[in-house]
């Protein structure tokens, strides 16, 4: 869509609400985000990088804004946004963002989250923001990049308009689930063509960039969320998925879960010898270790924390497994991929191995649906797009159809394909996230080293249910931060990031959830996701917030923020905080509790959606990984979760879909004998 010149006029406006001229005498206080180009940015993103239905949304709201009968039925105030002085505009943002409707919190979120978090991206003459100098943030240094190793190098496939390519197994999706499954086809000599969305990117092309590598590598250009908003959801898009944008984390599936998906969903041999076989295959071929988990500042807050509190080394608190090799520290933008082709993602192992194999590798390319014949899967119609405005309709005619696209993208991708069964979509799982900020008297600068090297994982079975939660540590580039600080109005949100930003540390609490939520889709095929926290895990949550907050004040945080639009605040910064700090502290989260679009959440874990069941009025997917429904159609990827790991998931994610390939294997075996 486009943009009216009115609705871009507003926009502006909207921008310069959020990041105005204050006129303190600095420039970083007079900068208006139209100063640098925030406001076309913003109209790009909207334009080119919403889903359709969202982008509409987005023109609706700048009308309403700017039409005075709307604004009146809606705001109170009868006149048009460009009408009113700075502090009218900044009013009523600020009542949209606190109303009791959830329509207006939804509408105020959309724009300042983006908005925010353009203003410390967007980069002007010279390849830098000029917020950065202001912030401690120092910008990229690539002077180290390693050119992708030859020998690793991919060459994709290029698809003819109306062709019909053939292969035994089509596999959608590159990422944990799906590189994995094309490997151990192609080496069982099976003939495999994989389709990506996304692109194929090395660390001969990655670059330091938090706006073009979020736009790059992210699901819906970074802009993916609930349909409410309330949950921002983070997911891997490109040659290798989630593995190249998580921080390494690698933990195993928790005996207790496996047990749970044995006994109660009927998935066998979880707990055999087998099993735990194909979770060492896939340790060793990620030259999974500790010896580049040195602990930056930001997880050396929650170890201190931990340790003064009398907390367990190796039982109550961890050093996490990562999939680093060489790292040598300089791990300050692993989330945007890689540049010392030290991140050992799967453009480093099974996409180059399954290669190796002849397995052909196709980017760029969306799977519109899988055909399926009778119960059959028979292949997959798809769209390559190498440019903006070119595309190139083909067909890819398989005896196995694999969907491994993200549990986002493969529910909407069986739902696009007439898959008939009411549960595909059902039972998606986040792992709800929310951050607190832990202010020091020393630069913590969570940006900067490895990103995520400590677990607290004494509270997971805090039910006797497993159904708990844990803490990790989480790095934060400046438009992250920006875009999760609260905002009253934009000098606030100026000091904020001036004053805190580098001093600034950002535990997360992730909840194993009882609770789950669903993915369908809208009339033009794209993904819609609806979530609801259930009771019991805002109650997990809270108990998350709360031990987040203790660990901090014994790692000698002088404030602790929440991301709650109104924050829950304690200290000064002029000493330590005490225990009585930490009560008050407590007390006043309690009470603000836990909203939709009061409070930031996340997941990076998005997972369940295409539920793996003996039983199919559990789950859609069989204990094989192929569809009760559909014959040679197979789940490749973290949708097949019956319920939430409670743990990072990227080993989980892999190691059932190796068990997956087996089955596959098996059933192609058996085709070729009868």
């Amino acid at each position: 869509m486009n943009l009216t010149d009115r609705q871009r006029s507003t926009l502006t406006l909207i921008c310069d609400t959020l990041f105005p001229d204050v006129g303190d005498g600095s420039d970083f206080y007079r900068r208006k985000a139209p100063d640098m180009g925030v406001d076309t940015a913003l109209a790009r993103v909207i334009e080119e990088s919403l889903q359709p239905g969202n982008s509409s949304a987005m023109a609706r709201l700048l009308d309403i804004l700017e039409n005075p009968i709307l604004e009146l039925a809606l705001s109170r105030k009868p006149r048009a946004f460009s009408k009113m002085s700075l502090q009218e505009r900044t009013e009523l943002l600020r009542s949209w963002r606190d109303s009791p409707l959830m329509v207006k919190r939804t509408a105020f979120q959309a724009i300042k989250r983006i908005a925010c978090f353009l203003s410390y991206t967007v980069q002007t003459s010279g390849g830098i923001n000029p917020n950065w100098s202001e912030i401690g943030y120092p910008g990229p240094d690539d002077s180290g990049r390693v050119q992708h190793p030859q020998e690793l190098t991919v060459k994709p496939l290029i698809p003819e308009e109306g062709s019909k390519l053939e292969a035994e197994v089509c596999v959608v999706g590159s990422g944990a689930g799906g590189s994995v499954i094309a490997y151990e086809l192609s080496k069982a000599g099976h003939t495999v063509i994989v389709l990506e969305q996304g692109s194929y990117e090395t660390s001969t092309t990655f670059i330091q960039d938090e706006l073009q590598m979020m736009q790059k590598l992210f699901q819906q250009q970074g802009t993916a969320s609930t349909s409410d908003l309330s949950f921002t959801l983070l997911a891997g898009r490109g040659a290798g998925g989630g593995t190249i944008v998580n921080w390494n984390t690698c933990l195993r599936t928790p005996e207790p879960v496996l047990k749970e998906w044995q006994e109660d969903y009927g998935i066998q041999d979880l707990l055999s010898p087998h099993f735990r076989e194909l979770v060492e295959q896939v340790w060793s071929t990620l030259r999974v270790n500790t010896g580049e988990s040195q602990r930056n500042s930001n997880n050396q807050a929650l170890w201190d924390g931990c340790l003064k509190l009398g907390y367990t080394e190796g039982t109550d608190f961890e050093v996490i497994n990562r999939n680093a090799v060489g790292c040598r520290e300089r791990c300050d933008f692993c989330n945007m991929g890689c540049i010392y082709a030290c991140k050992q993602s799967t453009i480093m192992n099974y996409i180059p191995m399954a290669y190796a194999n002849s397995a052909k590798f196709i980017f760029n390319c969306r799977a519109e649906r899988v055909l399926i014949e009778g119960d059959e899967a028979k292949g997959v119609a798809a769209v390559y797009a190498p440019t903006p405005g070119k595309t190139v309709r083909f067909e890819v005619k398989s005896k196995v159809v694999v969907a491994a696209c993200g549990s986002i993208e493969t529910p909407a991708l069986l739902l696009r394909s007439g898959v008939k069964d009411r549960n595909v979509g059902r039972n998606l799982r986040l792992h709800p996230t929310a951050a607190l900020s832990g202010i020091f008297e020393h630069q913590i600068q969570a940006w900067k080293g490895p990103p995520q090297t400590v677990a607290v994982r004494k509270f997971i079975n805090r039910d006797g249910n497993y159904h708990g939660f844990w803490i990790e540590a989480a790095p934060a580039h400046p438009g992250l931060f920006a875009f999760t600080i609260p905002w009253s109005d934009g000098k606030s949100h100026k000091d904020f990031m001036k004053k805190y930003y580098t001093r600034a540390a950002s535990p997360i609490v992730l909840v194993r959830e009882w609770g789950g939520g669903i993915v369908s889709i809208d009339k033009q095929g794209f993904p819609v996701v609806f979530y609801d926290l259930d009771q019991r895990d805002k109650s997990t949550m809270m108990a998350g917030m709360e031990e987040i907050a203790r660990i901090l004040v014994a790692a000698g945080a002088t404030e602790i923020w929440s991301t709650h639009n109104e924050p829950v605040s304690v200290g000064d910064g002029s000493r330590s905080l005490k225990e009585e700090d930490l009560d008050s502290f407590n007390q006043q989260l309690r009470r603000k509790g836990i909203g939709k679009n009061r409070m930031m959440l996340f997941s990076a874990h998005i997972m369940g959606s295409v539920r793996m069941s003996q039983d199919s009025s559990q789950g859609p997917t069989r204990p094989t990984g192929e569809l009760h429904s559909t014959r040679n159609l197979y789940i490749g990827d973290a949708s097949v979760f019956p319920t939430s790991p409670g743990v990072n998931p990227m080993i989980s994610i892999m190691s059932m879909s190796k068990r997956t390939s087996e089955f596959i294997i098996s059933s192609l075996s058996s085709a070729h004998a009868s």
